[in-house]
């Protein structure tokens, strides 16, 4: 069972780069992108907003009168920028096209502002291309990579790209005669352009989105897988006890059958007394909700106790404490857990029947001893298990309730057992009781007294 739900659950991963991801690990995805475009925004947001202090705390170094004030003016339109990406966002509006707008619209905008330097500072064309803000340009191609989509920094790099050759164009034609210079010194200490700079430049840009996009279009895959596989640990837990799921998600070994550990256990069955005469009267709706309310009732209680659900059988519960992990208090815990099930028993038993429905009691046998949990089985059917005489002891206890007319039903040395790990409370004691199926008589411990007959 576990080796063809694997097989099963490992089909939902792409198997190619260009296959289409399964829709609800596509949802998953897309809900990791939606948390993205937030941290996005946000840190963008904070990089404006501290960009705007250190702004207003440095002296403007331009004129009063200058005929823009790129700065100000910059961080106020990407500030709004951003909080329209936000609002988008958080109303479900930013689609793809969308989101293309305001990728363009941000790297467009910081090129203006990187172009409106040389009105701000009064100098010429060519003295935009010597402005340190232009290291900005890779912050927000960054920035598009945390959203784990290829085509984002793409167009983040190549708005990058022509932006800036947009304004060494404008800085060439604008300039007076002669605004090339091949000597590196020169460029650097003059407004001249120099050819070889400005490619470096370029060269930066489209290398950076190139290493990114490519980086991207792996980690792509990977997030795909990972959260595959986070689906899949979802799934396995639907089928199996979480600790099961543990051991086989975590486990460093390959999964086979024939794999086992021996544990000292207690083992606890449950079984709904007068389900076969609600199934004979109930309408299969009403007796699959039946099971549902009554399921759901234990096995919360199982496993606050620290409990795992081995398996289902119809109406009956079979649960371990101590097999999966290591229980110092298993008898204890189990004994609890059944002392908590029995009360709200009680409980639920008494609405169903203020409703007007069917109201079966709850009995169970327990068990404690050395059990073996292991995985059983052939080739692609599986199943992880308890295996030993605690195992068959406490299906036989649970039965043997109607012959003591009790509720549930252990064995002295398991109460015995659970009184040492701390369990308080006192029982009656059956002494020498024989048992169906046990050659010799037992003791036992009553667990609960059958107050009432099942209806």
């Amino acid at each position: 069972m576990i080796t063809t739900l694997l097989h099963r659950f490992a089909a939902i991963r792409p198997a190619a780069p260009g296959m289409a991801l399964p829709s609800r690990v596509r949802r998953a995805v897309e809900r990791e992108q939606y948390r993205a475009e937030l941290l996005v925004t946000a840190v963008q947001l904070a990089i404006g907003l501290l960009l705007a202090l250190l702004y207003a705390g440095s002296p403007p170094g331009f004129s009063p009168d200058a005929p823009v004030r790129a700065g100000p003016l910059g961080l106020m339109l990407f500030g709004e920028l951003a909080l329209i990406r936000l609002y988008l966002v958080l109303t479900g509006q930013l689609g793809r096209w969308w989101l293309g707008v305001t990728v363009v619209a941000e790297m467009a905008l910081l090129m203006f502002v990187l172009w409106a330097y040389h009105l701000q500072y009064e100098q010429p064309p060519q003295f935009a291309l010597k402005n340190t803000q232009f290291v900005y340009v890779f912050v927000l191609i960054g920035l598009r990579a945390l959203r784990f989509e290829p085509l984002w920094v793409m167009l983040s790099g190549a708005t990058a790209t022509l932006g800036w050759l947009a304004i060494l164009a404008h800085a060439i034609v604008a300039a007076p005669s002669n605004p090339i210079t091949w000597d590196f010194v020169t460029s650097l200490r003059s407004t001249q352009i120099h050819y070889g700079g400005e490619l470096d430049k370029l060269l930066a840009i489209v290398a950076v989105t190139a290493v990114l996009a490519l980086a991207l279009s792996r980690a792509r895959r990977l997030l795909a897988d990972a959260v595959s596989g986070r689906q899949s640990t979802a799934d396995l837990s639907l089928f199996f006890d979480d600790g099961v799921v543990r051991r086989i998600t975590e486990s460093e070994a390959e999964v086979m059958a024939g794999q086992g550990e021996l544990r000292e256990a207690a083992v606890l069955f449950l079984d709904m007394r007068g389900f076969t005469k609600a199934a004979a009267t109930l309408a299969p709706g009403a007796l699959i909700a039946l099971l549902g309310e009554y399921q759901g009732l234990m096995v919360p209680i199982i496993k606050a106790h620290g409990g795992s659900i081995d398996k289902f059988m119809g109406d009956g519960i079979l649960a371990s404490f101590g097999a999966v992990t290591p229980d110092p208090r298993c008898a204890a815990n189990a004994i609890e857990a059944v002392d908590a099930i029995f009360a709200a028993a009680d409980g639920w038993r008494r609405k169903r029947r203020e409703a007007g429905l069917a109201a079966p009691d709850v009995g169970a046998g327990l068990a404690s001893g050395e059990v073996v949990f292991g995985i059983i089985g052939e080739g692609k059917r599986l199943e992880y298990t308890v295996i030993g005489d605690a195992v068959n002891l406490a299906a036989k206890l649970e039965k043997h309730n109607k012959a003591e007319h009790s509720r549930g039903l252990t064995t002295r040395l398991t109460l015995e057992l659970a009184v040492g790990q701390g369990y308080a409370k006192a029982k009656d004691v059956l002494a020498g009781r024989s048992v169906a199926g046990i050659a010799e008589t037992v003791d036992l411990a009553v667990l609960g007294w059958l107050c009432d007959e099942p209806r």
